[in-house]
């Protein structure tokens, strides 16, 4: 054969072999995983490998060595949310298989069950999956435009239907499975007692008023400063705050004196309800701040109290007060939020079920899966850095 003849013959085995691999298929066959009943496409396979492999770079970043411009990181060990530690090349593998997995072992127990995902959970879900794939999404003006996911996925050999499967309709089967263990009827039904008796130990329904101790100016130019109070000011609203409080303890009807005392301040004042932040949520997820959290958790029922954060031009003065648990039932133990509760309570057993599943899964896995590297995703990028730009 002639020299010329073998490369061009060369060249066409690498270019059948590049557009097998781009297109999610192996040589030898285009599945990834399969059962008896049900087999992935290896489109699937490396979507799952391209999300642990995203879950894996956020654990690397806080490694004191972790370079963006580098793929050593997929080297080094990592240590997720769990706990669990490895090396994050195994670990992106070793997720991208249980994601697999439970895909299928979730599809057999939904069969066993002879259970449905949701219908209108599932048309939801697949309207999300379709306009974030051909579309994108825009965010705040931190993120931006974030382009479709089509034009990053696909170059992997990652199809629309192979997306859809992870993200759409895992998603849903996952949901009407835990439907079907955890909430009424269930196999392992959490009964209402149950879900009051961890709704009492640790939900918390609240209110606070808070009031910038400091005024802000912006000049000329368009900066912007704040300027302290003055200590007579602050003294001022602190004993109006204090006040409050003081009533708001001794009354038989703290929320109603609590209510009324705010609706008096904010009509004197010239602002409106919108300035109360009222809410019920689980004790260390109130997204309230450090300080203002422990104050609220630490408050007695029907009970109110005054927090300063801060110092200075960046000082806060909140007016708190906690509702009794009677107050928070009434208000958050509908059909809605018991289901969100018992998510609350089961979500360390239903990850444990998965796995167990995925464990127990009779399966087949094609040979070729071990030929994908998490370093196929990496993408240098060079650290951002804080330096001032000038203008000439």
């Amino acid at each position: 054969m002639k020299p010329t003849v073998k490369i061009v013959s060369l060249l066409l085995a690498v270019m059948m072999l590049f557009t097998a691999i781009m297109s999610g298929c192996s040589i030898s066959k285009e599945w990834s995983y399969k059962t008896s009943d049900k087999e992935l496409a290896i489109g699937v396979y490396i979507y799952a490998l391209y999300n642990a492999y995203s879950r894996a770079q956020s654990y690397a970043e806080k490694l004191d060595d972790y370079d963006s411009t580098k793929d050593t990181w997929l080297d080094k060990e990592i240590t997720d949310d769990d706990g669990n530690t490895e090396v994050a090349s195994k670990w992106i593998k070793d997720q991208a298989q249980l994601i697999c997995l439970e895909i299928l072992a979730v599809e057999q127990e939904l069969k066993r069950l002879n259970a449905t995902a949701d219908e209108a959970m599932v048309t939801n879900l697949d309207s999300a999956a379709d306009s974030n794939w051909n579309f994108g999404t825009t965010y705040t003006q931190y993120i931006g435009y974030v382009q479709p996911l089509k034009t990053t996925l696909e170059p992997y050999g990652i199809s629309y239907d192979s997306f859809k499967l992870v993200t759409s309709t895992f998603v849903a089967n996952e949901d009407k499975l835990f439907e079907a263990l955890y909430l009424e009827g269930g196999e392992q039904e959490v009964s209402k007692d149950e879900i009051k008796k961890y709704f009492d130990e640790n939900y918390v329904r609240y209110s606070y008023l808070p009031v910038q101790l400091y005024t802000s100016t912006t000049d000329e130019a368009g900066t912007s400063s704040n300027v302290a109070m003055s200590d007579a000011d602050v003294k001022k609203i602190t004993d109006e705050f204090e006040g409050y409080a003081k009533q708001v303890n001794a009354a038989s009807n703290a929320s109603e004196t609590s209510s009324k005392l705010l609706s008096e301040y904010l009509t004197a004042n010239g602002q409106d309800e919108s300035s109360i932040v009222t809410n019920t949520a689980k004790k260390d997820e109130t997204n309230a701040g450090e300080e203002l959290e422990k104050a609220i958790n630490d408050l007695g029922e029907g009970k109110a109290t005054t927090l300063k954060v801060g110092e200075g031009e960046n000082a806060t003065l909140y007016y708190v007060f906690r509702y009794t648990q009677k107050e928070a039932e009434d208000d958050y133990l509908n059909d809605t939020n018991k289901t969100a509760i018992v998510s609350k309570m089961k979500e360390k057993d239903f990850t444990a079920y998965m796995k167990e599943l995925a464990d127990k899964l009779d399966y087949q896995k094609n040979g070729a899966v071990d030929g994908y590297d998490p370093k196929m995703f990496f993408v240098a990028k060079e650290p951002e850095t804080t330096a001032a730009t000038t203008e000439s």
